[in-house]
């Protein structure tokens, strides 16, 4: 923590090592967090994935000793700046990892592949137009159609240099065994360290966006035009309805169906299914449009 003393006014009480920059609701070991509110000092103090902390005085003497601590006037802005910091790293790190693209996959010569951080495993079938930038890693035998896109920012602001940024993302993309993935999908990369992941035998729409670390399971299908927020949890054999939108860290159990158009604002049960704005169980959907008919 004491490297970053004096970055965005920060001044370090008790200096510790963290591993990665994230949020309370980053589920990697080794965070910094900042800390705005004392209403969530139980919540930080009881989290063993938290290591560090960057809050304000007043907020300080409440954080249990095991934690690192650096204070800010506005610990957010602090934290997107150690985070920037950090994603400088990361990309270092990146650049230094050359393409691994086994001789078997086919990449259209319209494919725009970075020049560096990314592996294609086998048989792998890269379509025109399709962009595959830094930190992307896809297992054997995917396919991408025309337009796909993978490793992009996700929708995450913060305040650095003084001014209001998109934050970096620091973790990747990966797409297990035979995910195929229809035109113009777009897949953005873990924010904090991980990677967004696709199962094996997932399948995608076309028009599809799947926001930072996601983690969709085995033989999803996805229809056409879903947005899928951040930190969506989707169980094995799910099936996402055309145009719906799934809200950020919901988790949707294995085999359970979101009908089309459906807002999921909730966790859904294995097995269930919803439908609706905001998406409610299906049965009681039903009764109510009878109802109202």
């Amino acid at each position: 923590m004491a490297q970053f003393a004096g970055l965005a006014g920060l001044a370090v009480l008790r200096d510790g090592a963290f591993a990665v920059t994230g949020k309370l609701s980053t589920r990697l070991d080794g965070l910094c967090v900042p800390l705005r509110s004392a209403k969530y000092l139980d919540e930080v103090n009881s989290n063993p994935r938290v290591t560090a902390v960057i809050t304000t005085r007043e907020i300080a003497d409440g954080l249990d000793q095991r934690l690192a601590v650096a204070v800010a006037d506005r610990p957010d802005e602090a934290h997107a700046e150690v985070h920037a910091f950090c994603a400088e790293a990361r990309e270092a790190e990146l650049k230094a990892q050359p393409n691994v693209i086994d001789a078997s996959a086919h990449i259209d010569p319209a494919a725009r592949i970075a020049g560096y951080g990314v592996e294609i495993g086998p048989r792998c079938h890269i379509g025109p137009g399709a962009t595959i930038l830094p930190g992307v890693r896809l297992e054997d035998d995917c396919v991408l159609h025309p337009g796909v896109t993978l490793g992009v920012p996700g929708f995450n602001t913060g305040i650095i240099g003084g001014r209001q940024r998109i934050i970096p993302q620091l973790g990747g993309v990966r797409l297990k065994p035979f995910v195929e993935l229809l035109a113009n999908v777009c897949v953005a990369r873990a924010l904090f360290g991980g990677e967004t992941t696709l199962g094996e035998e997932t399948v995608v729409d076309n028009l599809v966006y799947i926001a930072h670390d996601v983690q969709i399971g085995r033989r999803v299908q996805i229809c056409a035009l879903v947005n899928i927020l951040g930190r969506v949890e989707i169980g094995d054999h799910a099936y996402i309805g055309p145009s719906s939108v799934i809200v950020n860290g919901a988790r949707i159990g294995e085999r359970a169906k979101v009908s089309i158009g459906a807002v999921v604002t909730r966790d859904v049960a294995p097995g269930a299914t919803v439908s609706g704005n905001f998406a409610i169980p299906h049965d009681r959907f039903l009764t109510h449009l009878r109802s109202v008919r």
